[in-house]
């Protein structure tokens, strides 16, 4: 049930209030259990949590593929907060429930839980590549006034509170149940975090309410053609791609925007069809970004290296600038360990490895003083990624993505939850063209503006739309842009210190016991 409940928390269906009640719930795993019982309780509670949250991997169309990405991704982050129910119950399951600790012994368990759980998704993001999916912060990412804390702390300054509170209100309960004298004692627990949340709520609502000048409104037409990943797949089915983007492009142009967007994996652009793009790009006067495979020969090798790449093409005849993805999807861009296990290819439908790109590509915006940067899918998902993308002279992030893997499911939204923190964190909006949703643009607070069928209420279908975005005069870098994770590293150190303390003072109190 904890599981579940963890899932439902999520897009979708959305019921961002009952990520408030999971951290505590996991803790009462602790009371009697061994250490390794521990460890299977909270693995199972998890791995029921990643199984229905990640169930839209199932709509993949190539079964093999299909099911192991979706048993190996949730069995790979099921152990993060395993290891936190652990770390919690083998320092402190000497009593959680039994215990009669102080008010300032609980207090601290509850600063030591909470910092536990930012570290160990700071590891999360980063080992084997990272999969920062889905932390427990982008729960509240429609909660405006709340996540306006991540442009100080990153996502995870919203996990860190939830996680206080949540904890905070098990002790609450525990107090409420000893049936004390005093009945208000409980309040004791909870005053602290209550306090806080509240000052990050005072916070955001007047980091919402600033002035902001704008200098000008950029308009943007994007396509979303809701190709199913099937016939990008089909060898013969490039024409007919294109075909689908130039008759829906026709139609974006005729609003006179200042940019046509094309998502990833949109189409190959064909010699025989690149005469017809130049003359309706040309004619509109307006550049096209888009995504692109993209292929170099190495010189040190002989052999060929594929990208994964976002392009922008000027009207003016000027060569492409052309952004290289640098963080790739394990399964869909490449295959670990192929070289080792070549069975490993068969796991997945892209039969080869793409490279990962080098450096973070600036592409111009309509004046000199501000550009555009560019992220392609999962990209979008890291919150210290996407920060090295933001440079002080960056006013936009543009996000082409292909959701189209996963059919009509949760993906297209939880993908979106995910990007909505990273402008906050950045400061600055997002444009995102994805092949079957959620084709949107968020501001620099982390609200969704506007998106392809809100109006239909189909956020899969085909067609087109177009965002007017404005461009602030003076871009006003956060401090989470300026100074990166300082707070999860800290949250990190202090857990690990914490933990190393634990085990010293454990094993000195067995050395005094032999004595």
């Amino acid at each position: 049930m904890i599981g579940l409940a963890w899932a439902l928390a999520f897009p979708e269906p959305r019921w961002s209030g009952l990520a408030w009640l999971v951290p505590g719930t996991l803790l009462i795993l602790v009371n009697g259990s061994n250490a390794w019982r521990l460890f299977g309780l909270a693995f199972l509670a998890s791995l029921v949590f990643r199984l229905v949250s990640l169930r839209f991997l199932l709509n993949i169309p190539h079964a093999p593929g299909a099911y192991s990405g979706w048993l190996a991704l949730s069995l790979f982050s099921a152990l993060f907060p395993a290891i936190w129910v652990s770390m919690c119950g083998v320092f402190f399951r000497c009593g959680l429930i039994k215990v009669q600790w102080t008010w300032f012994k609980r207090f601290g368990f509850g600063l030591f839980a909470a910092a536990l759980w930012v570290g160990i998704e700071m590891i999360q993001a980063r080992i084997l590549g990272g999969y920062p999916w889905n932390f427990l912060g982008v729960t509240q990412f429609e909660n405006q006034p709340l996540i306006q804390i991540a442009s100080i702390t990153g996502v995870y300054g919203v996990s860190f509170l939830i996680v206080w509170l949540s904890v905070s209100l098990l002790f609450a309960a525990l107090q409420i149940r000893k049936k004390t004298a005093n009945l208000w004692v409980w309040l004791y627990d909870i005053i602290v975090p209550c306090l806080f949340l509240m000052y990050a709520c005072i916070f955001g609502f007047f980091r919402i309410g600033a002035f902001e000048e704008e200098s000008n409104r950029v308009k943007f037409a994007v396509v979303q053609p809701s190709i199913p990943q099937q016939l990008i797949w089909e060898p013969g089915s490039k024409d007919a791609r294109l075909d689908k983007l130039l008759e829906l492009s026709e139609l974006a142009l005729l609003s006179k925007p200042d940019f046509l967007v094309w998502p990833e994996s949109s189409a190959p652009i064909t010699q025989e069809k690149w005469p017809q793009l130049m003359q309706m790009l040309q004619s509109a006067n307006v550049p096209l970004i888009f995504g692109v495979d993209d292929v170099e020969k190495d010189p040190d090798s002989e052999k060929y290296n594929y990208y994964n790449s976002a392009a922008f093409m000027p009207i003016g005849g000027e060569a492409p600038v052309v952004y290289r993805k640098r963080r790739l999807v394990i399964f869909g861009e490449y295959i670990p360990f192929e070289n080792i296990f070549p069975f490993m290819k068969y796991l997945s439908p892209i039969g080869g490895s793409f490279s990962s790109g080098k450096r973070s590509v600036q592409f111009p915006l309509n004046d000199n003083l501000s550009t555009m940067a560019p992220i392609i899918c999962f990209e979008d998902s890291f919150p210290h990624g996407v920060r090295e993308h933001v440079l002080p002279q960056t006013s936009l992030l543009v996000n082409l993505t292909n959701d189209g893997w996963f059919g009509k499911g949760s993906a297209q939204w939880q993908h979106a939850a995910n990007a909505v923190f990273r402008t906050v964190e950045n400061g600055i909006p997002m444009v995102r063209s994805c092949n079957n949703g959620l084709s949107c643009w968020i501001d620099s607070f982390g609200q969704v503006r506007r998106f392809f069928g809100e109006e239909s209420e189909d956020i899969y279908g085909a067609g087109f739309i177009i965002f007017e975005i404005p461009i602030l005069q003076s871009i006003n870098s956060t401090f989470y842009n300026k100074y990166g994770d300082i707070f999860g590293w800290f949250c990190l150190g202090f857990s690990f210190f914490v933990v190393v303390g634990g085990f010293v003072k454990r094993r000195l109190h067995k050395e005094d016991e032999l004595r």
